[in-house]
């Protein structure tokens, strides 16, 4: 009880302290379109992998391409966990428990725990920010991190999900998103070792 407690309080604080009149427009954007704001940071990672070379002579493409499918495969896994977790945890959502909440999108009908958009989010930017460690500089991999972040947040923001319920999304999405980049990564080593072997 004492963590459900401290679990409003958070949410009724960043519900209500931080609002302001930028974040009430920013915020139901990056929770409906954010993860559009991805798509220049894949636009110039492809071209960063096509102009870039390994020792080989080899450009990086297919492996950004690979980086790109392991990241689109990680939100479909992330999805079916997301589904299956809340229909088994069963929380309602906090503006359909807690009063005085500042609504200003419509409250969903799903349950709330985990978050969907942080699962998600950060299963698809993971692969990106560790498959392509290569070829694109630490300071552009860090965007697409810091724009999961924001629209993690953007949840707690508009009152419809408990921070808890982000961080287990958040810390889920990570898992699988670095589970599978490890696996392809493993499963790719041992190609190019037969290759060579």
């Amino acid at each position: 009880m004492m963590i459900q407690s401290l679990d409003a309080r958070l949410l009724l604080f960043v519900n209500h302290e931080t609002a302001n009149g930028f974040f009430d427009v920013l915020m139901p954007a990056l929770s409906l379109s954010g993860y559009l704001l991805v798509i220049p940071f894949l636009l110039a990672t492809l071209l960063w992998a096509a102009k870039r070379k390994r020792e080989t002579g080899r450009t990086y493409l297919p492996a950004a391409i690979a980086a790109l499918l392991i990241a689109s495969s990680a939100v479909f896994l992330a999805e079916v966990t997301e589904s299956l977790l809340k229909e088994a945890i069963a929380r309602p959502r906090p503006c359909r428990v807690i009063e005085g909440i500042r609504l200003i999108i419509a409250c969903p009908r799903s349950f709330s725990m985990p978050s969907g958009h942080a699962i998600s989010s950060f299963a698809f930017v993971l692969p990106l920010y560790y498959l392509t460690r290569d070829y694109v500089a630490a300071h552009w991999r860090l965007y697409p991190l810091l724009l999961a972040g924001a629209i993690a947040f953007s949840r707690i923001y508009l009152g419809v999900h408990y921070p808890t319920d982000v961080l287990a999304g958040t810390i889920l999405g990570i898992g699988i998103g670095m589970g599978l980049s490890l696996l392809y990564e493993t499963a790719a080593g041992k190609i190019v070792k037969r290759k060579t072997g």
